[in-house]
C-alpha cells in the first residue's frame, strides 16, 4: 500500500515539477521583457531585443483592412 502511494506522489512530482519551472522561465523572461522595453525603448539594444523577441513569428492582423474604403459593396446576389 505504501508503495503505490510513493509511486503515485514521485509521479505527480515529476509531472508538476516541469510544469512549475515553465511557469517559472516565463515570469522571468516577461520581467526581462518589460525591463528592456522600459529602460531601452529607442535605443539600440532596445530595437535589437525587438527584433529578436519578433523574429518568426506571424502576426495575426483584425479588424478593418487599410483598403476597406475601396472593397465591392455586395449583398451576396449575383448580377
Amino acid at each position: 500500500m505504501g508503495c503505490c502511494l510513493v509511486g503515485c506522489l514521485r509521479l505527480i512530482f515529476f509531472a508538476l515539477w516541469r510544469a512549475i519551472l515553465a511557469a517559472l522561465i516565463a515570469l522571468v523572461l516577461a520581467r526581462i521583457d518589460a525591463y528592456v522595453e522600459e529602460h531601452h525603448g529607442e535605443n539600440l539594444a532596445g530595437r535589437a531585443w525587438r527584433t529578436y523577441r519578433d523574429r518568426g513569428g506571424k502576426r495575426v492582423r483584425r479588424g478593418t483592412p487599410p483598403d476597406a474604403g475601396t472593397a465591392i459593396d455586395t449583398q451576396g446576389r449575383p448580377r
